[in-house]
């Protein structure tokens, strides 16, 4: 039990937060230390499990997600948050950041990505949701508020070509017909990236891609 992941879970919908923690749970690196309806009752949490991770709502009663995560920075509390929310747009994104949010996800995510966010976040240190803007991560890397963990590392130069199509969200069947090879070639080529990078998502292949700059913001 030392070994696993502890994590808290802040959400006032009590089917979302125990359908999370249900899907956590199936995971043994993994391990549910409480279930809060509101900041309020986090804190306690986390004054009693000091919870490596936390998944958090913005939107709840009595204490949200934004004061909450003020008592975390004024407390200096040493964990690592991941916020679920629908409203997850670009000005939101760069004050959760600075107020030390490592991943973001919306509401309506399915729960093989919600998970992968939780190693991710772990191994990374960050994880983005795909579908979030491209030029909003570029900017938080420039500015050096995120700074991901990849080891060094090279790529081949189908690895590169590959990396680049699945950052402008080609399918295998699509990457395998512009390359010119089999789609069992391509699943090679992914196999070795995610092993390389250590990313679990294209989302985290493309924070490393812009990271090293293999893509720009405009593809």
């Amino acid at each position: 039990m030392a070994n696993k992941i502890k994590i808290a879970i802040a959400d006032d919908h009590t089917l979302v937060s125990q359908s999370l923690a249900r899907c956590i749970e199936t995971d043994k690196k993994l391990q549910v230390v409480g279930i809060a309806e509101n900041g309020k009752v986090l804190i306690e949490i986390i004054k009693k499990t000091k919870p490596d991770l936390i998944i958090l709502d913005l939107q709840m009663p009595v204490m949200n997600g934004w004061q909450t995560l003020e008592w975390i920075a004024k407390n200096k509390v040493q964990c690592k948050i991941i916020v679920m929310s629908m409203l997850l747009e670009n000005s939101s994104i760069k004050d959760l950041t600075a107020k030390g949010v490592r991943g973001f996800l919306p509401k309506n995510t399915d729960f093989e990505t919600f998970m992968n966010a939780i190693h991710e976040v772990s191994s990374l240190g960050y994880f983005f949701d795909k579908k979030i803007n491209h030029s909003i991560l570029k900017e938080l890397l420039a500015l050096k508020a995120i700074n991901p963990t990849f080891n060094n590392l090279v790529l081949t130069d189908k690895e590169k070509e590959t990396l680049i199509l699945i950052c402008a969200d080609k399918l295998t069947k699509e990457i395998a017909s512009e390359m010119q090879v089999t789609e069992r070639t391509i699943e090679r080529y992914k196999s070795s990236l995610y092993e390389k990078t250590h990313a679990k998502t294209s989302a985290g292949l493309i924070l490393f891609a812009l990271k090293h700059n293999y893509i720009t913001v405009d593809e």
